[in-house]
């Protein structure tokens, strides 16, 4: 996922990108960005997208920095939070040698690390950390790899009530995820519509954090409906739900 990538997405953003905000019905984001503001505290929106969670931001916090790869996207983002004026936008490659930032209070990544490189997203949440200040917060939002691994078994018992054999029913669900390939796997790339997405365990991003100086205060899942994964889910199909990882840690 580079820039290009994100230009061609942006015009349409809305039926491209699975939106966290949108399915967020429990608001953990929001609510953790009220918790944590303060009008004397600066913070960032690091892949602001379109500017989902720009008024939010802008409400608890004195003045925000937002920042996207794509010169598309954040055009779109301006024009949509044209009312808010504290926010700045930047048009910046997180994972490039010489990312800077202004330092913060709190950053709101919300899936940001989604390349497949282990070099690029070791350097991307390095840039990230680098800008927060020392007991800043940083409210992290990945693809979980545990959820990823559910719904390929939720499809494995889909074919089998389909009369599928085991064999069968397995090779099946490969062929829809995309998981042929163990090594992928094992790093935690998943495809998501075809494109090479970097999952997280919850132990492993704790891990990352610890060894950046961050402490890890909270983790908890964002459950999204069955729908985001499935085009037509079956009535049996209900809980456990899929998710994405929510991790707030502090520097």
């Amino acid at each position: 996922m580079d820039t290009n990538y994100w230009e061609r997405i942006a015009p349409r953003f809305e039926t491209e990108i699975f939106s966290v905000s949108a399915h967020d019905r429990r608001n953990l984001i929001t609510s953790r960005i009220r918790r944590l503001g303060s009008p004397d505290h600066l913070a960032s929106d690091l892949g602001c997208g379109i500017g989902h969670f720009l008024p939010a931001l802008s409400q608890a916090f004195r003045h925000v920095t937002a920042v996207d790869i794509s010169p598309k996207t954040i055009r779109r983002a301006k024009v949509a939070c044209c009312d808010l004026g504290n926010v700045t936008y930047m048009t910046l490659d997180l994972s490039s040698p010489g990312a800077r930032l202004p330092k913060v209070d709190f950053c709101l990544s919300v899936n940001t690390l989604l390349t497949p490189h282990p070099r690029k997203s070791a350097a991307l949440l390095n840039s990230t950390i680098r800008h927060i200040k020392a007991g800043g917060h940083l409210l992290l939002v990945v693809p979980s790899l545990e959820s990823a691994l559910l719904t390929r078994f939720r499809t494995i018992q889909w074919n089998l009530r389909d009369g599928l054999s085991h064999k069968a029913a397995i090779r099946a669900s490969a062929a829809t995820h995309g998981l042929s390939n163990d090594g992928d796997l094992t790093r935690g790339v998943v495809p998501i519509d075809g494109v090479p997405t970097k999952h997280f365990l919850e132990e492993e991003l704790v891990a990352l954090l610890a060894e950046r100086r961050m402490t890890t205060v909270e983790v908890r899942k964002i459950e999204y409906p069955w729908h985001t994964e499935f085009e037509r889910p079956p009535k049996w199909m209900k809980a456990p739900y899929p998710w994405d990882w929510l991790l707030l840690a502090k520097k």
